[in-house]
């Protein structure tokens, strides 16, 4: 699902400019100790699931509601090129822009739809705002004949 997510904001978030990668990019920043070059940029991560509590069971069918939870990790430069402009100031039209390429959108094997969680600001380093939106997208597990 994953590399939907990634296709999806590279196509409906131009101010990306095609910077969106998956969690191995940013490992590999993290390992490093260092901070994306060329901003902005995202990072698509899987966060986890989460089961809802009352599965239901029909005539040998089990059914459960999960969510399946994403972070989109949005770093940003502080100031521009020259070290004059600041940046940030652009950060909140951007993480909504970010926000409303996936809300309400469905991935073709998901039969849920993006739900936005919440957006913070998660480090700023070395002259990078570092931003982690997280989305959850409901799914139903669906297990007999």
């Amino acid at each position: 699902m994953t590399p939907e997510i990634i296709n999806r904001l590279k196509a409906e978030v131009p101010d990306l400019k095609g910077r969106v990668y998956g969690a191995a990019a940013l490992a590999t920043l993290m390992k490093a100790d260092a901070v994306p070059q060329n901003t902005p940029c995202a990072h698509v991560l899987p966060t986890g699931m989460q089961g809802h509590p009352q599965p239901t069971m029909t005539v040998g069918c089990y059914l459960q509601s999960v969510d399946h939870g994403f972070a989109v990790v949005v770093s940003l430069r502080a100031h521009d090129g020259h070290g004059e402009r600041i940046v940030l100031d652009e950060v909140h039209p951007l993480l909504e822009r970010v926000a409303l390429a996936l809300v309400g959108w469905s991935p073709i094997d998901s039969t849920g739809l993006f739900i936005f969680r919440a957006s913070r600001l998660a480090a700023f380093a070395r002259g990078v705002a570092i931003y982690e939106l997280t989305f959850s997208l409901k799914h139903e597990w669906r297990i007999g004949p």
